[in-house]
């Protein structure tokens, strides 16, 4: 609870701490928390915000944890989660092994990394997933297509908007919601007069989230 509640305090000095935490606390949750937690140092460095002597200490470290094989899994996926926006060789080779990994948990970290990277060129792999047989790898590639918001993933999640699986309908209409574009607007709009209220909320939500996209900025 204590690492979860640093989660908004973008502090370095915090770092090293939570550096050791993820590399030699006893627990498990600990470490995975921690590797949550270098996940906002992360995106910070993401923003320009980390100076580079910070994102490489981060980097290795949770490159280490994921590469440690002693590890346990949840920690191993929490460092890959947490890591995948950086632009570094060594976290898309990580991502690329957990992909292809036997593991289906890791493989469903994998395809939820390949969309924080906003790397278009995971987008194939993604497509592909859509049509897994396993719910869990389809609902996170849904959400990483809306991530990496190419409207090429837009025909694809439409097609699952009227799955029968009402988590992976949601995930759909809110990765259109991010994507854009004439068709998910369609789409969405549609969705406004479904019978389910849920559905609808979601649509709802998911149009103003892509009219926000549209709007010029003023200044």
């Amino acid at each position: 609870k204590a690492i979860e509640g640093l989660w908004e305090n973008e502090e370095p000095s915090l770092i090293n701490p939570l550096i050791n935490l993820l590399g030699q606390d006893s627990s498990e949750k600990v470490q995975a928390a921690a590797a949550t937690a270098l996940g906002k140092f992360v995106m910070l460095a993401e923003h320009k915000k980390l100076r580079s002597c910070h994102v490489s200490k981060v980097c290795q470290a949770l490159l280490t944890a994921i590469g440690d094989k002693s590890k346990p899994l949840e920690v191993k996926r929490r460092a890959l989660e947490a890591a995948a926006p950086i632009n570094f060789p060594d976290v898309e080779r990580a991502i690329t092994e957990a992909y292809q990994s036997h593991n289906s948990k890791l493989r469903v970290s994998s395809i939820y990394a390949m969309g924080k990277s906003y790397n278009p060129s995971w987008l194939p792999i993604l497509l592909k997933e859509l049509s897994s047989t396993n719910a869990e790898i389809r609902y996170e590639a849904a959400g990483a297509c809306g991530e990496l918001g190419e409207e090429e993933a837009a025909p694809h999640l439409i097609e699952l908007v009227s799955d029968l699986d009402i988590e992976l309908q949601l995930a759909a209409i809110r990765a259109l919601g991010k994507i854009g574009g004439t068709e998910a607007k369609n789409c969405l709009e549609e969705c406004l007069d479904d019978p389910n209220e849920v559905i609808q909320q979601a649509a709802e939500q998911a149009l103003h989230e892509l009219e926000l996209g549209e709007k010029p900025l003023s200044f």
